[in-house]
């Protein structure tokens, strides 16, 4: 079995409805809603900054895999792809290079454009999840400006196979796919587009990202859209920053 989960306080539960009825769109795989009730039992007063490890480890005891989405993202595609293959945890990067530009990210010497985001993280290994969540409740947690995420990234970047560690990690966003913060900055030249399903021939619409001077690398569809950023003015409003094509597609995907 497999679920998705998100974590959304009363100032957020309105991006998490546009999260549930995109997501509604491409699959019926369960979303969870972790709210402010469920928050405030757990008496956690930095829950927000380790809330991923915590909220999986829970999880995985019934799942064999869970995806952590944050609330402020619009599904655009179908995700059945991020469920596949041998892996422990599953990752997206968190910028790309005019994001880079803007709001720098820097720790340790991962580069930049590697680091991921923990706002879209597939975690299938219990293990992982508990030596994750170990380190966010350790003297380690504190020293780090991005809490979860810096420590994620310390685990994928040092501790996985490649270095000699054990984990197993899928970097998603090197795929055909891009599903986050990878796109974010290039809304504007996001175009619609059509593909055919995988079995059914069927031609479907899509999201696709042109290379513009040379990022991505190819044409890449996007799976997802997310804002981040706080609550600043405009968040969540994609009528500002995609073309109107676009936004006619979004518009169907958010409605209930």
């Amino acid at each position: 079995m497999r679920a998705y989960f998100t974590i959304a306080d009363k100032a957020n539960l309105k991006y998490y409805e546009m999260l549930k009825n995109s997501l509604s769109k491409f699959t019926d795989d369960k979303l969870i809603l972790i709210d402010e009730e469920k928050i405030k039992q757990l008496g956690d007063p930095h829950f927000y900054y380790r809330a991923t490890p915590i909220i999986a480890s829970g999880l995985l005891r019934t799942y064999d895999a869970v995806c952590k989405i944050d609330a402020d993202t619009i599904i655009t595609g179908n995700l059945d792809h991020i469920w596949e293959g041998d892996y422990n945890v599953a990752v997206v990067r968190n910028s790309n290079p005019r994001e880079d530009a803007r709001y720098p990210v820097r720790l340790l010497d991962i580069h930049p454009l590697s680091y991921v985001n923990a706002g879209f993280v597939v975690m299938k290994s219990k293990r992982f999840v508990e030596n994750w969540l170990k380190l966010c409740m350790s003297d380690h947690f504190f020293n780090f400006q991005y809490r979860e995420q810096d420590l994620l990234n310390i685990m994928v970047f040092y501790m996985s196979e490649p270095f000699g560690g054990q984990w197993k990690v899928r970097h998603l966003d090197d795929e055909g796919y891009l599903h986050g913060l990878a796109s974010k900055g290039y809304w504007p030249e996001v175009i619609k587009g059509i593909a055919e399903k995988k079995h059914a021939h069927i031609p479907e619409e899509i999201l696709l990202l042109p290379p513009t001077n040379g990022y991505p690398d190819k044409p890449k569809e996007i799976k997802a859209i997310h804002f981040a950023g706080g609550n600043t003015p405009n968040k969540a409003n994609y009528r500002l920053f995609f073309k109107p094509e676009v936004v006619k597609y979004i518009d169907e995907l958010v409605k209930p």
